[in-house]
């Protein structure tokens, strides 16, 4: 058990120094943003805070990306009020879409059907050697993770994580492991639902 916990904090310390070395594909406006979720269970009724009204001058959501910092600073007419990222569950945006903060980093949650499956879309430099000459190129890279049960801890979304801590049932082990056989293949949508496949594939064990 203790080698199994020690390759998964080192796993997570990997994926979190890749993020560090990578920059997001767009940022999120301050001024996109509608208000927050306190907690899952505000989240899954749609109970939606609002820190400010926006209604003075000043008043604002300052998400403070740069350098990841681990506060969001909502103003009030000149009042400040600090949330801090790990404390809420996640924030929306006036188009509906809404981020949880995964590494003081805000990623989409783009599927609760099952699993709630989150992504992080970010440009990376690839460095390539093309005889003598080295060729640098920007590369979109698209990070996965995952929550399970009560949400509290997120994963990267990894076969091994899986077989860990969701697929307790043997029967639905083999089925998931015979048909992903990468993690690779995780990360897969269905056309059909628009959903993950891996989450159609658990909801309708």
């Amino acid at each position: 058990m203790k080698t199994n916990k020690k390759f998964t904090i080192i796993a997570i310390m990997l994926c979190f120094t890749s993020l560090l070395f990578a920059q997001r594909v767009e940022e999120i406006k301050n001024s996109e943003v509608e208000g927050f979720y306190l907690n899952l269970s505000d989240f899954q009724t749609s109970k939606l805070t609002r820190p400010t009204d926006m209604l003075h001058d000043g008043d604002k959501i300052k998400l403070k990306q740069f350098f990841i910092s681990p506060d969001i600073i909502s103003i009030e007419q000149d009042a400040e009020t600090l949330f801090y990222k790990d404390s809420i569950f996640a924030i929306r945006l006036m188009n509906g879409e809404s981020f949880r903060f995964i590494y003081s980093s805000p990623c989409l949650i783009a599927d609760t059907t099952y699993l709630y499956i989150y992504t992080d879309k970010r440009t990376k430099i690839e460095t390539n050697r093309d005889g003598g000459n080295q060729r640098r190129k920007e590369v979109l890279v698209t990070y996965y993770f995952f929550s399970y049960g009560s949400h509290k801890s997120v994963l990267p979304l990894t076969l091994d994580n899986l077989r860990k801590f969701v697929l307790t049932d043997n029967s639905m082990h083999k089925t998931i492991c015979d048909i992903f056989t990468n993690d690779e293949m995780l990360t897969e949508i269905n056309p059909n639902t628009g959903n993950f496949k891996l989450n159609d594939l658990l909801s309708n064990r």
